[in-house]
């Protein structure tokens, strides 16, 4: 039995009103021509706002696409806020962290400076990669949202934000991440070298809340996408 194939999915900057005619950015226009669509043809619209809408292709000549655009609605299956706050590790791997976390629907992702952090690693041009990375996983998971990513900033100014959510340290002294979390929140992740003393009193009077992973020694991007498993499970188990 034939199976069918699903929608094209593309990235726009912004979705408009119903019934309005937009042209497409030339890399979702050459993911058109890549997919064989014709005009009449219909696709799925996303911006990262967890919205999405139909579309149907009305122009395809030479390399511009214009797509007549439907009413955008709510995407199914959208999670809680899950924010990653990562030393900045190489940016390969920096890489592969934000393509697992997109697709494990994290929604914020900011790089962090701390005493232990090489310099050089957190350098701000590496986010524009970042970016791109994430609209990417995006994409090939049919997430209709991706997350943020900001940064670098300092550890002690990063401590300041995510107030309203739970907020976890990650740290080998802290009890176990799974039985304090009821899912959702932000997790600090520190580098390889690990917290110093000053970054873990810090963190704690400000009410982050030390958390260890069922695991040993991980390195910075594993540790995050084995808090954000976790985060996630607790969440379908609440629900």
């Amino acid at each position: 039995m034939d199976v069918p194939e699903r929608r094209a999915r593309l990235i726009v900057s912004e979705l408009p009103a119903p019934g309005a005619r937009i042209r497409l950015a030339r890399e979702e226009a050459a993911h058109v021509r890549a997919r064989r669509l014709r005009e009449g043809d219909t696709v799925r619209l996303v911006d990262g706002s967890s919205r999405e809408a139909d579309g149907r292709v009305v122009s395809l000549r030479g390399g511009v696409v214009e797509v007549l655009v439907g009413e955008a609605r709510p995407a199914p299956g959208v999670g809680p806020e899950l924010v990653l706050l990562v030393a900045a590790v190489r940016t390969e791997r920096l890489s592969w962290l934000v393509e697992k976390a997109t697709e494990l629907q994290a929604t914020r992702i900011v790089l962090l400076r701390t005493a232990r952090t090489q310099g050089f690693r957190a350098a701000e041009s590496v986010v524009p990669r970042l970016q791109r990375v994430a609209r990417a996983a995006a994409k090939q998971s049919d997430q209709a949202r991706w997350p943020e990513i900001g940064g670098p900033i300092d550890f002690f100014e990063a401590l300041t934000l995510c107030g309203s959510l739970a907020r976890f340290l990650l740290d080998f002294e802290g009890e176990d991440l799974a039985s304090q979390t009821r899912g959702g929140g932000a997790v600090l992740v520190g580098p390889e070298g690990g917290w110093t003393g000053e970054e873990r009193v810090a963190a704690t009077a400000r009410g982050w809340l030390p958390a260890s992973l069922p695991a040993g020694k991980l390195r910075a991007e594993t540790a995050a996408i084995a808090a954000l498993v976790l985060l996630r499970a607790a969440t379908k188990e609440k629900t």
